[in-house]
């Protein structure tokens, strides 16, 4: 039967020469953007010919779109009548791996994302701390404070006229929770598009785990270009 396997599992093998890494979407779609070190044999045309080159002693990972792509699921039980032994299947696939922003292959890999225009150093504080020791360390010109857990995982934020509660309320009594965020695999073009649809400035970065990555604040960016230009 094959076996559920999260993305920094199938990192690991693949990177340690534990596992073999097969995409299954068409020809195409692997062309514009795959997995590092994948292989392409689509499901259409997989057969004991096109997967001669797979090794039946070694595990073997396919992945396809997302969890909604059956590609993957269809496969690595095709791969088990034919013999394999160790298969795995990346059901949340190239989709998930995307938005974690991990490089990858393919003539679109290197194409603009908001990944590489980060701000990494965001001001993070947690749910127990006091409004007044928050705005201690707040800097300059800084209007939020992602409120993040132990591990790292997006709660709510501080921003705005919350900056004018009660010096003693704990951050949990004032924070938004659940604010709106965006993948690193975001085109700098759709970015615009969201802040000018939420009316902000900034908007936080995380991984499709909740992770906190860092903020992006695409309108500033393009300043800065205008800046350099002239």
């Amino acid at each position: 039967m094959p076996i559920e396997i999260r993305r920094k599992d199938l990192k690991t093998l693949v990177a340690q020469g534990r596992a073999q890494l097969v995409e299954v979407l068409p020809a195409s779609a692997y062309k514009k953007e795959h997995l590092p070190q994948a292989v392409n044999i689509p499901l259409e045309i997989m057969n004991s010919e096109t997967t001669r080159t797979l090794r039946k002693d070694q595990a073997v990972i396919v992945y396809c779109q997302d969890f909604q792509c059956d590609l993957s699921a269809r496969a690595a039980w095709r791969l088990e009548t034919m013999g394999f032994q160790e298969v795995y299947r990346y059901t949340p696939g190239k989709a998930d791996w995307l938005a974690v922003g991990w490089e990858t292959e393919g003539t679109q890999a290197k194409k603009p994302r908001i990944k590489q225009v980060l701000h990494k150093d965001v001001p993070t504080c947690s749910l127990r701390e006091r409004l007044e020791d928050v705005k201690s360390r707040r800097r300059p010109n800084q209007d939020i404070c992602v409120v993040v857990n132990d591990r790292n995982i997006v709660l709510g934020v501080v921003s705005g006229e919350s900056w004018d509660a009660n010096p003693q309320a704990r951050i949990v009594d004032i924070m938004q929770p659940g604010p709106h965020t965006v993948r690193p695999d975001l085109e700098p073009k759709d970015a615009e598009r969201v802040l000018r649809s939420a009316d902000s400035d900034s908007a936080i970065v995380t991984t499709s785990d909740g992770e906190l990555l860092g903020v992006i604040k695409p309108a500033q960016k393009k300043a800065q270009k205008s800046h350099k230009a002239a």
